[in-house]
Parts: structure tokens; sequence; C-alpha cells
């Protein structure tokens, strides 16, 4: 879980922001494992950092915390299921962390619907 959370929403301050190349280079596909995923959230920052948020416990509900700081975070949208439009937005996330090897570690990106709503209004 922990290695699948890092190659769908983990990049590195640096790497180049193209949701196109991020995507195809990460395989990353829909649920079906074949079809395109219709969006995906990157998260620009190390995985230690996005890490802390499971630790510094601003609990959101059930498993998910919320980042104490605003993060850059990279969204990517399919545009008429061929190619995919990102927007860069500066945010606080909410993932969702399970007990891993007795370390709480993020499993799960999760989207709040304000966050949605606006991308949304960038991409449409």
């Amino acid at each position: 879980k922990e290695v699948r959370f890092k190659k769908q929403h983990i990049i590195k301050p640096g790497t180049k922001e193209s949701c196109d190349e991020l995507i195809r280079e990460r395989k990353i596909t829909g649920a079906n494992g074949k079809d395109k995923k219709k969006r995906n959230t990157f998260i620009i920052s190390t995985f230690d950092k996005v890490k802390d948020i499971c630790k510094r416990r601003q609990h959101v509900s059930e498993n998910l915390y919320r980042s104490s700081e605003k993060m850059d975070i990279l969204y990517c949208k399919l545009q008429n299921n061929e190619t995919y439009k990102g927007v860069k937005i500066k945010k606080h996330i909410v993932i969702a962390c399970e007990n891993i090897e007795n370390v709480l570690q993020p499993v799960h990106f999760d989207g709040t619907a304000s966050v949605w709503t606006e991308l949304y209004l960038y991409l449409d």
C-alpha cells in the first residue's frame, strides 16, 4: 500500500510536472487496470513529509488526517479520454493513514469536496 501510494501520489520537488508523462511513466490506470484514470492528484513533496501528516494527527474522521500546512499539489484531469490537463495549487491535504509495521503511514489521498469543486472550475 505504501509503495502504491508513493507511485500514485508523490512527486519530489523539482520533478517535471507533466501529467501525461507522470501518469504514463508510473503506469497509473483506472480501477479496472486498463482504462485511463479520470483524475489523479500528485503531492509535490517527499514521502517523509507526507508521512508526518499521519504523526501530527490533525484528525478529520476515522483514519483521515489533514496537513497542518498547505502543500503544493498537481491535479491532473483527463480531457476527451486522451490527454491530461494539470493545475498546480497550494492546499491543505487530507490523507488516510493505516498502521503498517507499527507505524502510521499514508495509504490513500482523500480530496475534499471543496477542493474538487474548485479544481473543476479551473479545468472545465
